[in-house]
């Protein structure tokens, strides 16, 4: 009987196993894996070893440092009370520059559409639903409406990613973009996903660490960061993670994309800095994963090693991805900003900053919520 019970029980594990992998296989979301020949070139990079990608310190996903409990307990201040109310954009008057040198506009969480020297940019193209590859309802967005919709965006220069993660490459976004976009400038690795979900492979340009594009006056240069990578419980690290730093000849940007605290941070502020504004990971943050995101207090830091005159919190305000109150991160930002005396930007969703009013971005818009 037991025998049977246990022989049973293993079938059906191996069923289930079956079932889950061969949709990973075919759901276009989860995207794609490099090849035999890939990982062999990928091979000869500094920062790919033992199969994978390495950050240049050691980082381990997960120190044991979290109870069930924690992650499973209800805490009603994860996420806001009411749907945030975002500012609309009108694409046509978002490409237009007139005498303003750029406009940058946070769409939520770590998303962002710059116009910077005529250039449209769409950084980490996450504008859907859910944060996942299946529409889990703890994984939804904080907002209903967006500023601005995928298939709004007519025409985008440059799409940067900074890695394959669902909160920052989301396949239905590109699905609705694609067509629109003349070029994506991604990690290694991660045009695989992209060449899956039909984009032309003309318009996909892969870099390493310190690596660089430029278009025009515009020069895209690919950056470390400390993280990690993966769309399926078999890939990960199969995929480079970066932040970005964008340069031209009227505003210098950094973009940390997902990144903990670390030696990196002081040495891109050393070859790359100073910046005029940093869009810095300050959300999402547990001592669980506390090597592969930043805490606000590593946050303030990292802007000061990057000699940063403008510093912005991002990775909140669109997901509950952690287990702190949905809005501590730009709470305890401002904080700590005060005291180093490094001005905290802190849009609405939506709101468009420019060279005339950037002084002016500091309404405390989430007590609202």
């Amino acid at each position: 009987m037991i025998q049977n019970i246990l022989l049973y029980t293993a079938y059906a594990i191996a069923i289930a196993a079956l079932i889950i992998t061969s949709f990973i296989n075919i759901a276009p979301q989860f995207g794609s894996n490099p090849t035999s020949e890939q990982k062999k070139y990928y091979g000869k990079f500094p920062n790919y070893k033992e199969g994978g990608f390495k950050s240049i310190e050691e980082t381990p996903m997960m120190t044991g440092e979290l109870s069930t409990w924690d992650f499973f307990k209800k805490d009603s201040t994860r996420q806001p009370q009411d749907d945030i109310i975002t500012k609309k954009i009108d694409f046509n008057s978002f490409m237009k520059i007139d005498n303003q040198d750029y406009k940058i506009t946070w769409l939520g969480h770590s998303a962002f559409l710059l116009n910077i020297d005529n250039k449209i940019i769409l950084l980490d193209p996450m504008l859907g639903s859910h944060a996942a590859p299946i529409p889990l309802p703890s994984l939804k967005r904080y907002h209903e409406s967006l500023p601005i919709t995928p298939d709004s965006l007519k025409q985008i220069d440059v799409v940067l990613v900074s890695h394959d993660h669902y909160d920052h490459l989301d396949y239905s976004t590109i699905k609705l973009i694609k067509d629109n976009v003349k070029k994506f400038i991604v990690p290694y690795g991660v045009g695989n996903h992209l060449k899956k979900w039909k984009v032309e492979k003309e318009k996909i340009l892969e870099l390493n660490w310190h690596e660089s594009f430029k278009i025009d006056n515009l020069e895209l240069t690919c950056l470390p960061a400390r993280h990690f990578s993966g769309r399926g419980p078999l890939n990960r690290n199969s995929t480079l993670w970066s932040s970005w730093s964008l340069h031209s000849p009227t505003i210098k940007i950094y973009f940390s994309g997902d990144s903990g605290y670390g030696e990196h941070i002081k040495q891109i502020g050393r070859d790359y800095g100073p910046f005029d504004i940093s869009l810095i990971d300050c959300g999402q943050y547990n001592r669980a994963w506390k090597h592969s995101h930043m805490f606000p207090q590593e946050a303030i830091l990292a802007a000061k090693d990057l000699g940063t005159k403008y510093f912005m919190p991002i990775h909140w305000g669109g997901f509950t991805l952690a287990m702190h109150p949905w809005d501590q991160p730009v709470k305890e930002s401002i904080k700590l900003a005060k005291k180093l005396k490094i001005p905290c930007l802190t849009p609405e969703i939506g709101e468009i900053i420019t060279k005339e009013n950037i002084n002016s971005i500091s309404k405390p818009w989430w007590n609202s919520y």
